[in-house]
């Protein structure tokens, strides 16, 4: 199994241009290089037509109040679009509204929703608050539906690797509160549970966009050292079987990636308690191949692959027919 010649020589060229910090744990430095790679990435041919809009979410989680930073995506010439609440990806130590700009404006014009894009930053103290405020941002995004010029009667989710998950826990728990109330999940390159012995993680263990070493150190992150917690709200695969009706999932793994195997897994726990999930492997991407769909056509095809079932899944307008893509 190799890596898409296109994809892969424009990843060398980035690792020459943005090379890995010597300390790897200087998160800082992670971060930083992040923003500078996402800032490096190529853009449509043509541009979207796409609107744009920022605005703060108020939410309290753990008994504080924050504004979180979003930005909001609304395909012209489309009355009253499906909201999406979308989490974006940096293994909960790198990531921003800016990093993800092109992905969500993108996801936007493909399926034609408004993309409510937001920032939930990492705690100091671990998981507790983001997931918290992750799952209050979906509650205080239903009840903004008509301020917001959206579809009043309807909302998905979604997100890339960390914020996957994030997305993930939080409509479970939405769900269970107020059944109905989300109806698909759009899930990236999940980040699932701390295993970091799965075949997939030692096959990709160098991998050029998400090691095994940045994983272990993402989870540290969201964990905060507590590795023996089963915590629904900490992993995806937890001890317990998911509510007996989860909203629908489509879930897009990329075959070069660390978390490959567990989005396998998670699609098989959800499918045996009786959810509806769709899998969809990338052969030849790499984690965040999402991201860097402009820098590769195999990349472009496969991720309108996935948006064409998630479409397909949620009951919305199918996006262009990938094999259209150059």
């Amino acid at each position: 199994m190799t890596v898409d010649t296109e994809l892969l020589l424009f990843l060398h060229g980035l690792q020459i241009s943005h090379p890995v910090s010597r300390d790897p744990n200087d998160l800082t430095a992670y971060a930083d290089r992040y923003d500078a790679m996402s800032n490096a990435l190529p853009g449509p041919t043509e541009p979207l037509k796409v609107t744009t809009r920022t605005f703060t979410l108020s939410v309290t989680a753990c008994g504080e109040k924050a504004s979180l930073q979003a930005r909001l995506y609304l395909p012209e010439g489309v009355a009253q679009p499906v909201l999406m609440a979308y989490f974006h990806g940096g293994g909960w130590v790198a990531g921003s509204l800016a990093s993800h700009d092109a992905l969500c404006r993108q996801l936007s014009a493909d399926l034609q929703v408004a993309v409510a894009s937001v920032h939930v930053p990492q705690a100091a103290t671990g998981f507790l608050q983001p997931a918290e405020q992750a799952l209050r941002v979906l509650m205080t995004l239903l009840k903004a539906r008509e301020k917001l010029a959206v579809h009043t009667t309807r909302l998905l989710v979604g997100g890339d690797g960390s914020g996957a998950h994030l997305g993930l826990q939080a409509a479970w728990r939405l769900a269970r509160q107020n059944p109905g109330s989300v109806d698909a999940v759009l899930a990236i390159t999940p980040l699932v549970k701390p295993d970091f012995n799965t075949a997939s993680y030692i096959r990709c263990a160098n991998s050029l966009t998400f090691s095994r070493d940045d994983a272990v150190r993402s989870w540290q992150r969201w964990l905060g050292g507590r590795w023996e917690t089963w915590d629904e709200r900490l992993v995806l695969l937890h001890g317990n079987q998911p509510i007996q009706r989860p909203p629908q999932v489509v879930i897009l793994a990329a075959e070069h990636d660390v978390a490959h195997d567990d989005a396998v897994a998670l699609h098989d726990w959800l499918r045996e308690a009786g959810a509806r999930c769709e899998f969809y492997g990338a052969p030849g991407m790499v984690h965040d191949f999402a991201r860097y769909q402009y820098a590769s056509r195999a990349a472009r095809r496969l991720l309108l692959d996935g948006l064409n079932a998630f479409a397909d899944l949620a009951e919305l307008r199918p996006p262009k027919d990938s094999r259209a893509v150059a």
